[in-house]
């Protein structure tokens, strides 16, 4: 009799227990049906991040194409300042040389009056020379000549 009412008890055990393993298992077909989505959704991922990525990319390639304009265009306004502040020093510097060749042509006419009236001078005083030392040489020829026919 004894196993009997021992067969009642597991009986009345399993009974309590088919709830709880009923839950049980319904959790688990949770659990499996969420697992399962979490696999679709880290399949679809490297879609979704390759979409994210292509999008980041875009979003920098605008940004450098807007940088790229904006480096363009203060490299032309600074193009454009140094050529105007190269025209004025060009402009000072002919200036300058404009300034020293007048001078130096100044100089140079002055060297060339000098050295044409030194070359009048030394004309001068050539002509002087040799007009002196043909009269020297006159007289001496008249005083050698001369002399022969005084006597």
């Amino acid at each position: 009799m004894h196993a009997w009412v021992e067969e009642f008890r597991v009986e009345d055990d399993v009974v309590r227990l088919e709830p709880r393993i009923a839950r049980i298992e319904g959790e688990v077909t949770q659990l499996n049906s969420r697992v399962g989505r979490v696999e679709l959704d880290l399949r679809e991922m490297p879609a979704s991040m390759d979409q994210k990525v292509d999008k980041l990319d875009a979003k920098i390639e605008t940004l450098f194409a807007k940088l790229d304009a904006k480096i363009d265009a203060a490299f032309g306004r600074l193009d454009a300042k140094i050529d105007t502040a190269f025209g004025k020093l060009d402009a000072k510097i002919d200036t300058v040389f404009g300034k020293l060749d007048a001078k130096i042509d100044g100089v140079d006419a002055k060297f060339e009056r000098k050295l044409d009236a030194m070359s009048t001078r030394r004309f001068t005083l050539l002509v002087t020379l040799i007009t002196a030392a043909a009269t020297l040489a006159a007289g001496a020829l008249a005083v050698m000549f001369g002399a022969s026919h005084l006597h």
